[in-house]
């Protein structure tokens, strides 16, 4: 456990990204807060107000939904760009710094290495967004609570609890977008222990293997398979059900999306033994 711990406080030392940009968003908003909060003419500029006296209204709950997903949605497109950028460097840091030896020679397995560095970029990088979603659901929770009439857009914002529960429920979803961004995170760890610029390499990859049978051939399966996979993880962070998009997008594509995970796998852990 503290050999844990202690790899988990050197990526999170490593990747200073992880904290600044979040840091960064939370002052935006922080400031947007402040300016609101002290406008005397709040009640006129943010005129779409109610008064709880009854049930919500459809056009009431789609305003509040609408407020909730583009909270969601915007820090979840950010966990999973820190993400991005994460895995295809974190192997290959090691390799061009030279610090693998040493890392090696340490009583850690191959395999605990990558579930740790899968750790960090899949649930600690996404927990640490979701601070973000707290934060934002309790300064509109206070904006809501400081006028005379509660603002429609804000309904779902009535409450701590609602604070609380919003912040959970994006945490949920947060694990379940990290599963399906598994194989995509292993991927990358394979291809950056041989390569000097994964991501690069990675984008040309996936856009040669879309448009070269549709050139080619006239077939669209490709590119149809990389649509339904890449949308996987931002439907399970916007949809009202998160899991599904994955009946939707075939089974059949979810299954070569796994047996690819397995494979990149097993050639990142094999990589990952060589020093070359």
């Amino acid at each position: 456990m503290r050999s844990t711990i202690a790899m988990l406080r050197k990526e999170w030392q490593e990747n200073p990204l992880v904290t600044r940009i979040p840091l960064f968003m939370f002052a935006c908003g922080l400031l947007l807060f402040i300016s609101l909060m002290s406008s005397s003419t709040l009640q006129h500029n943010l005129f779409f107000q109610m008064n709880f006296s009854g049930d919500v209204s459809d056009i009431h709950r789609e305003m509040g939904d609408d407020v909730n997903m583009l909270i969601a949605g915007g820090v979840g497109l950010l966990s999973i760009l820190l993400g991005t950028q994460y895995f295809p460097r974190t192997l290959r840091k090691e390799r061009v710094e030279g610090s693998l030896m040493f890392w090696r020679s340490m009583p850690i397995s191959d395999v605990k290495t990558h579930l740790v560095k899968l750790g960090f970029g899949l649930l600690v990088i996404p927990l640490v967004c979701s601070i973000l979603v707290f934060f934002a659901d309790l300064m509109l929770w206070m904006l809501n609570a400081s006028t005379d009439h509660q603002l429609a857009l804000l309904y779902r914002h009535a409450s701590l609890v609602d604070v609380v529960f919003n912040w959970f429920s994006f945490c949920l979803r947060m694990v379940i977008a990290g599963i399906l961004l598994l194989p995509f995170a292993l991927t990358a760890m394979a291809i950056s222990q041989k390569v000097n610029s994964p991501l690069l390499v990675l984008l040309i990859a996936i856009y040669a293997l879309r448009w070269m049978p549709i050139a080619l051939f006239g077939y669209y399966g490709v590119d149809q398979f990389f649509s339904d996979i890449f949308y996987l993880p931002l439907h399970a962070i916007l949809a009202a059900n998160p899991l599904s998009a994955i009946p939707e997008a075939g089974w059949a594509h979810i299954a070569i999306y796994m047996v690819i995970g397995v494979l990149a796998w097993m050639t990142s852990l094999r990589f990952s033994r060589t020093v070359s």
